[in-house]
């Protein structure tokens, strides 16, 4: 049998330097409340090894314990090598700490992403987008040819720190079977949909606009968030309650309209303002012109 390999983490000396509730169980197991699913009762467990909890399953350790402390990624990580106990040689010690900031700091993109070429710029000018303002602003990238994502603007999803976590592509070319592909979890250092395309730009307000795709929130500008989907998951809810006024947004047809009632029921037991917006004539918010948006936005923030 595998004699699987425990971590060094010193989680109850981190949990106690940080006040956070817990509790010991049986065959060493740490309990505590879930900061991803809005758990009241204490269903994640640490074994040593991984975190896991009763209702949302298995997490890494640096998603749970950035949500639990709120603190960014990277500061999350760096918080960590304090707890991570002796390691015999100062070499494999350093080792194991650059292999765990490296995860944290960089995403592995696509083959082949490079700068934007003229047909990446021209789609985004099909759409009514200026490219100089969207690479300077969102630093979109994309690929060429080859490759599972092939023929894609390279969308970066940024952390508060300006870390890259994860990344969309966007076909250019309408041939995909897929408009939008996504980074694999596993290759992610946080899963698409534990995200908020955006989020990086809304730091120290306490408003949020909310809609669903990257390329709206292009449109709206900073301020504005995605939540990759009508679908919002526990984790990306933990992040908007923190806004005290949120304004939803998502699109004008069926999917769009109940998804958006239902999250605004779902934000209205947090407390705060959630109210939800339709643009008359309009289906996607991508398609209104930059001074609508503009307007828009201004409307938002009052």
């Amino acid at each position: 049998m595998e004699n699987k390999k425990r971590s060094r983490l010193n989680l109850t000396a981190l949990l106690n330097d940080h006040s956070v509730e817990y509790s010991e169980g049986a065959n060493g197991w740490i309990n505590l409340k879930c900061p991803l699913c809005s758990d009241s009762k204490m269903h994640l467990g640490w074994n040593g090894m991984a975190f896991s909890c009763f209702r949302c399953g298995r997490h890494g350790r640096i998603e749970v314990l950035s949500a639990l402390l709120d603190l960014t990624l990277s500061k999350t990580a760096q918080t960590l090598l304090k707890y991570e106990g002796h390691i015999k040689s100062p070499s494999s010690r350093l080792n194991a700490v650059e292999r765990d900031l490296s995860r944290v700091l960089a995403v592995k993109l696509p083959y082949g992403t490079t700068l934007m070429t003229d047909r990446h710029r021209d789609y985004l000018q099909t759409r009514n987008f200026d490219p100089h303002r969207l690479i300077l602003e969102w630093g979109l990238l994309g690929t060429g040819p080859l490759g599972e994502f092939k023929h894609r603007i390279i969308i970066p999803i940024i952390d508060g720190d300006g870390q890259t976590v994860c990344y969309q592509g966007r076909d250019i070319s309408d041939r995909a079977s897929a408009k939008y592909k996504s980074c694999l979890d596993k290759d992610a250092v946080v899963p698409i949909k534990s995200c908020l395309y955006g989020l990086n730009k809304c730091q120290g307000q306490d408003w949020v606009v909310i809609t669903e795709g990257p390329t709206k929130v292009w449109r709206l500008g900073p301020g504005s968030v995605a939540t990759f989907g009508v679908v919002v998951t526990d984790n990306q809810l933990q992040t908007l309650k923190q806004f005290k006024r949120r304004t939803i947004i998502f699109d004008h047809d069926e999917a769009g309209m109940r998804g958006a009632d239902e999250l605004a029921g779902r934000l209205s037991v947090f407390g705060g303002e959630t109210q939800s917006l339709s643009i008359f004539g309009v289906t996607d918010v991508a398609d209104i012109s930059e001074d609508d948006a503009k307007l828009l936005m201004v409307r938002c923030q009052k």
